[in-house]
C-alpha cells in the first residue's frame, strides 16, 4: 500500500458505506411494497371457533378427560 493510497481509504470506505446504504433503503421500499405485512398466527385464528358447536364439544370432552386423568 501507498502512502497516497493510504490517505484516501477512509474517504473510499465511507463512500461505499454511503452507497451501501442508500441501496440499503432502496431494498427496503421495494419489500415493503411487495411483502403485505401479515398478522402472526394466533390473531388470524382469533374467534375462528366463535359460535360453533362441535368445537364447543370438542373443549368439553377435554374437560371432562382432564378431570378423569387426574
Amino acid at each position: 500500500m501507498t502512502p497516497q493510497s493510504s490517505k484516501n481509504q477512509p474517504q473510499e470506505i465511507e463512500a461505499r458505506v454511503t452507497n451501501l446504504e442508500l441501496e440499503l433503503t432502496q431494498i427496503k421500499q421495494i419489500l415493503a411494497t411487495v411483502t403485505p405485512s401479515q398478522k402472526p398466527w394466533w390473531e388470524r385464528i382469533a374467534g375462528s371457533h366463535a359460535n360453533d358447536s362441535t368445537f364447543e364439544a370438542v373443549i368439553q370432552l377435554g374437560q371432562e378427560w382432564r378431570k378423569t386423568a387426574q
